[in-house]
C-alpha cells in the first residue's frame, strides 16, 4: 500500500509538472510555414513577453511616422506590414490571425537606427529633424528579437531590425501615423 501511495505521488508530481506556464507556453504559438524563430522559454514570473531567437529576412510595407502628442512630434514609430508569405512565418498566438503589424523601434535610438536603415540619408535626416513626419515605402528586411508583448490590453508584435532594403518611398506630412494606446 505505500508503495502504491508513493507511486500515485511521484505521478501526481510529474503531471503537475507538465502544467507550468514555462512548459505550456510552446503549445500557445504557432506559424502557417516552418520559422527559423524558436521560442525561448521564458523567465520566470515574465508572462506578459514571450521572446524568440534566430533571425528572418521578411518582406512587405514599413511606415516611419512620429505620433503626435498636443500637435508635436513626440514618439518616433517604425512599422511593419508582412506581406502574405512573411507573415506565414511569424509565430502568433493561437487563434489570432496572421502578424499584421511589427513594431521595429522601442525607443528612441532603435527608431533612429531604423529610420536610417529603412531610407535615403536625406529623407532620413528630414524624419529624425522632424522636418517630415512620415515617409513609407516597401522594404525586405530582416530582424531578430522577435518578441510578442501585451500592453494596454492588445498583444503587438516587436523585433529588431537588422538590415533593410528600402524602395518606393513615399514622404508625407501625416497627422500621426499611428494612435496611441
Amino acid at each position: 500500500m505505500r508503495r502504491s501511495v508513493t507511486h500515485l505521488v511521484s505521478a501526481l508530481a510529474l503531471a503537475l509538472s507538465g502544467m507550468t506556464p514555462g512548459h505550456a507556453a510552446p503549445d500557445t504559438f504557432t506559424t502557417d510555414e516552418p520559422s527559423p524563430l524558436k521560442l525561448v522559454v521564458p523567465r520566470k514570473g515574465d508572462d506578459t513577453i514571450v521572446r524568440f531567437t534566430g533571425s528572418i529576412r521578411l518582406s512587405g510595407r514599413f511606415l516611419v511616422g512620429w505620433e503626435m502628442i498636443n500637435r508635436k512630434p513626440s514618439h518616433l514609430r517604425v512599422m511593419f506590414q508582412p506581406d502574405g508569405d512573411s507573415a506565414a512565418l511569424l509565430p502568433r498566438a493561437v487563434g489570432s490571425g496572421p502578424v499584421k503589424e511589427l513594431l521595429l523601434s522601442a525607443g528612441e535610438q532603435a527608431a533612429a537606427a531604423a529610420v536610417s536603415m529603412l531610407l535615403n540619408p536625406e529623407t532620413a535626416q528630414k524624419v529624425l529633424a522632424r522636418e517630415l513626419l512620415s515617409a513609407e515605402g516597401e522594404a525586405t528586411v530582416t530582424i531578430r528579437d522577435y518578441r510578442a508583448v501585451i500592453d494596454c490590453d492588445h498583444r503587438w508584435y516587436m523585433a529588431q531590425l537588422v538590415s533593410a532594403d528600402s524602395r518606393n518611398i513615399v514622404v508625407g506630412a501625416r497627422e500621426s501615423p499611428r494612435p496611441g494606446c
